[in-house]
Parts: C-alpha cells; sequence; structure tokens
C-alpha cells in the first residue's frame, strides 16, 4: 500500500494503529480531534502569556511557584516534581524553558525570562491547537503564574 498521502495514527480507544489521509482534519471536521496537548506546551503558554513585553520574570522562582500553583490548577494535574528540602525542580518545566528559549519564542536575560521576538507565533499557534476551554485554563494559570512571581519578586505593585 502507497503511504505517501496518509499519516500514521494510533486509536484512543483500543490503541491499534491506522492510518489517515493529509486532508483528515478537514475530511470530519476539527471537532472531531480530540486533542491531548502534552504539559510541555501548556507550560509553555502558562509561561509565555505569564511574561509581559520589556518586564522580566525571575527563573529562580518559575519551579517553587508552578509547585505552590499546582494543587489549585487542574491544568497542571500531570506535572511532577522533585523536591529535597526547600528545592523543587520538574524536569518537564525545564524543558518548556527550554523548547521556548530554542524558539526564539524567550529570552534569558540574567537570572530571568523576557519575551522573545517570536512570541506572536507561539501564541497563535496555542490558539489553533488547544480547545477554547484548555486556552482559557492557560491564560487564567498565567495570569496566577504572574501575580505570584511579581509578588515574591517584591514588586511594589504587589504589596499590601
Amino acid at each position: 500500500m502507497d503511504r505517501g498521502n496518509l499519516f500514521p495514527a494510533v486509536t484512543a480507544h483500543d490503541g491499534g494503529a491506522g492510518y489517515f489521509s493529509r486532508a483528515f482534519p478537514e475530511e470530519v471536521g476539527a471537532a472531531m480531534f480530540d486533542r491531548h496537548p502534552r504539559i510541555k506546551d501548556l507550560l509553555s503558554g502558562i509561561l509565555l502569556l505569564a511574561a509581559r513585553e520589556g518586564e522580566p520574570m525571575p527563573l529562580a522562582k518559575v519551579h517553587s511557584i508552578i509547585h505552590a500553583m499546582k494543587p489549585h490548577e487542574p491544568i497542571l494535574s500531570g506535572l511532577r516534581f522533585s523536591v529535597t528540602g526547600d528545592v523543587c525542580f520538574s524536569r518537564d518545566i525545564d524543558r518548556a524553558i527550554h523548547h521556548l528559549v530554542d524558539g526564539g519564542f524567550i529570552e534569558i536575560v540574567d537570572v530571568s525570562f523576557v519575551v522573545g521576538a517570536r512570541a506572536p507565533e507561539f501564541r497563535t499557534y496555542l490558539s489553533g491547537y488547544l480547545t477554547n476551554s484548555q486556552i482559557q485554563a492557560v491564560h487564567s494559570a498565567s495570569l496566577r503564574f504572574h501575580e505570584r512571581a511579581r509578588r515574591d519578586a517584591g514588586d511594589s505593585r504587589y504589596r499590601t
């Protein structure tokens, strides 16, 4: 069988492999595609949406802030941490940061990250890849992340 115009797919029901035509999404409508985002994409979205143009976000607190957010954010339920004393680390978070840096979506400056030149491209990718409810969850989590990062950094706008 010539599979030049087909791509492999694994069905969610029985784990069996099959092949779909490249036009499959258009043939059945995008609503038929059940998209399960990878945690890296969700974390990347949270971090990128939390970053503001010209405003550095502290790298040192990223793992601990997301660790503190995890019990309250269902979207982070698949995230794993290794905790040693007061230090927590997640490979998933580290991968998301490297993914964003490698793609030019964020840039590391000193001990912080700032929005990169290609940030709008990643936002467009997320809006085409995630469902509306997933986008809302990522956006809400990014707002809470931004607030915690600024508060933890001692930003005077968050002091009471």
